[in-house]
């Protein structure tokens, strides 16, 4: 009875050593996953300036490419307003909690103006990196926003000033 009872338990802890899961989803926070995905984004975007750049096109032609490929999924009869809250919406989604908050100014002229964190930015394009500095990407952001602008009727232009990346949206 020892001799079978003694099988019974090394194949009891045979099993459960043999029986754990090979690959796991790690546990993290919203946080932690916002990080990690953006370090991604930014790994690729600032790849393909890097490649751009190794072909002669400024990081500024690189983003108008870019632009004109997905203008035409803006959805245009939500026009200027669509515009202002599409680029918050995809905005507010480059940064995290612990960046601070966008502030939108509407002005007596219609225009609207969204002051973005720049170290939301800033955090995952470090000085010195071999890919894009900080410059190039907001070149490239100026290029892609600009034909999207354009196909909703109106201007964006961006700024950095004081920490903050500056969008300046005008209807045409």
């Amino acid at each position: 009875m020892k001799k079978l009872l003694s099988i019974a338990i090394c194949l009891v802890f045979i099993g459960n050593a043999f029986g754990q899961e090979k690959f796991t989803v790690s546990e993290r926070t919203h946080e932690q996953k916002h990080k990690r995905t953006m370090y991604q984004f930014w790994s690729v975007f600032a790849a393909g300036i890097n490649f751009a750049k190794s072909q002669d096109i400024s990081p500024y032609e690189y983003g108008k490419y870019i632009g004109s490929l997905f203008a035409p999924s803006w959805n245009k009869e939500n026009g200027f307003d669509g515009l202002v809250n599409g680029t918050i919406y995809n905005w507010e989604n480059f940064k995290s909690d612990e960046d601070g908050q966008m502030v939108i100014k509407e002005k007596d002229d219609g225009s609207v103006i969204i002051d973005f964190p720049a170290a939301a930015w800033k955090k995952y394009l470090p000085e010195g990196n071999p890919y894009a500095s900080f410059q190039e990407v907001l070149d490239c952001m100026q290029g892609i926003l600009e034909p999207i602008a354009d196909y909703m009727e109106s201007t964006i232009n961006l700024i950095v000033k004081d920490e903050w990346i500056i969008f300046t949206i005008k209807k045409k």
